[in-house]
């Protein structure tokens, strides 16, 4: 492979989008409904739950990094990224069934099979799959047009799976025997594996890797410390995290939020519909849009669309349907620019590291939106268990208390503020796209004179 600047047909950011669907389906299954799978079929206590998660966030922010490595220095004729989906995708799907075949056992021993089914899956071989198909677009192309909008087209492609996820996983479960029996969880995500599998594989045959990376770091350590040394890489981290935890809320809290608060769990379709079919149409046309507006003045403008949602769905009345809905559809329209140009920004990233320090860290840096996203869940996911059982709540009784109630609409309500307000402030500091043409530049110069 070479430096090739050539550019990628259309069809081929398609296909790469694409493979969003593949990674979503499992994705979304698993972390939009593990924890209610958890309380309210097995019965485990939530706060347990959330004690085993939190644990294994401890070995998650290092796999990303690890991942990130094994990416950057290990190749094949096919390239960097394109052997790990090839080897790995299988695997995941059934680490990801696994999850769902909690055994009949004693809490120690259902503990137990959680954190290791839980971990093989998402640590372990989500991990590695998901960094080899975040970092792919580095390794087909320099341009960072093109760059942008394959990322933008899988951003897409996100909204769109995890949308058509929320109105669907539900009457796939209760078509195999109902929300109540373990059987029809694992048969679901059999079908969902499965179809995410067809787009997975069809990056594998038709995505091609064109770019190399001259100069990758010797070590996981060296990697670690090029990664750390850029500043704009904390911004995205930030960035990402808090991007991460609003999409888990309109994924996997809302069904807490619509369970018991709202009293209809039949409006997850329509609100995650609202959440995430306005950027999902965004998307479509922001690739075009990248040339004339910067990445960071769409990132804030979304972000204070959303600010103005929250900030309306919070004064008014909890069981109002269509505020509900309206403040999600307005909050999804915002959503659709920061959800849109997350990886798009961490891609400037790996310019500006190579920039600073003479050494292209791709995988490392993309490892930001991995973990954001991942200890972004997690963590929302094991604080909201402990929150669980703070106030009391019972996944097996058919109605909460009052106040059981009462919390979980207060949680629902001002942490999506608390996170865009993050959103904003890293938005503001991220300036790096203004400083791209002068070190695209001096890049391009090194590059000559290197092959000289």
């Amino acid at each position: 492979m070479n430096q090739n600047t050539k550019k990628v047909s259309l069809f081929e950011k398609l296909v790469y989008g694409s493979g969003q669907i593949g990674m979503n389906v499992m994705y979304t299954l698993f972390s939009s409904y593990v924890l209610l799978f958890y309380t309210d079929v097995v019965g485990i206590n939530p706060a347990m739950i959330g004690g085993v998660i939190l644990a294994s966030k401890i070995f998650d922010g290092i796999s990303d990094l690890i991942a990130g490595q094994l990416i950057d220095t290990h190749k094949s004729e096919k390239g960097h990224c394109i052997p790990v989906l090839a080897r790995w995708s299988i695997p995941m799907v059934f680490s990801v069934v696994l999850v769902f075949m909690v055994p009949n056992a004693s809490i120690a021993v259902r503990l137990l099979f959680v954190f290791i089914t839980y971990n093989l899956f998402n640590t372990v071989l989500y991990t590695y799959t998901c960094m080899a198909y975040g970092t792919l677009p580095t390794y087909v192309t320099n341009d960072p047009i093109d760059r942008g909008q394959m990322m933008i087209y899988a951003m897409l492609f996100a909204g769109a799976t995890q949308t058509v996820m929320a109105s669907t996983i539900s009457p796939m479960i209760e078509f195999f025997g109902g929300m109540n029996q373990q059987s029809a969880w694992i048969k679901s995500c059999l079908v969902f594996g499965v179809i995410g599998l067809i787009f997975l594989l069809a990056n594998v045959w038709i995505v091609k890797e064109r770019v190399d990376n001259p100069k990758p770091p010797e070590n996981i350590l060296a990697g670690v410390k090029y990664a750390v040394s850029n500043k704009y890489w904390w911004i995205t981290l930030a960035m990402c995290m808090a991007t991460n935890v609003c999409l888990m809320f309109n994924l996997s809290i809302s069904v807490y939020y619509l369970q018991n608060v709202v009293g209809n769990m039949g409006l997850m379709g329509a609100f995650v519909a609202c959440s995430n079919l306005p950027g999902v149409v965004l998307m479509m046309i922001m690739p075009s849009m990248l040339k004339k507006i910067s990445k960071q003045k769409m990132f804030i403008i979304g972000c204070v669309i959303m600010l103005a949602a929250n900030v309306a769905f919070i004064i008014g009345p909890s069981d109002s349907v269509p505020l509900l809905l309206g403040t999600a559809l307005v909050r999804g329209i915002g959503f659709g620019f920061p959800m849109g140009l997350n990886n798009a920004m961490v891609a400037d990233c790996v310019d500006y590291g190579e920039w600073k320090n003479g050494i292209r860290v791709q995988s490392p840096l993309f490892s930001a939106n991995s973990v954001s996203q991942k200890v972004g869940q997690g963590l929302l996911t094991s604080l909201f268990g402990f929150f669980l059982t703070a106030i009391s709540y019972d996944g097996l009784k058919e109605v909460q208390a009052a106040s059981t109630i009462a919390g979980i609409n207060y949680f629902f309500k001002w942490i999506p503020l608390i996170m865009t307000i993050i959103m904003i402030i890293c938005g503001v500091f991220f300036d790096l796209e203004k400083k791209m043409p002068q070190i695209l530049e001096d890049l391009e110069k090194r590059r000559g004179s290197a092959e000289i």
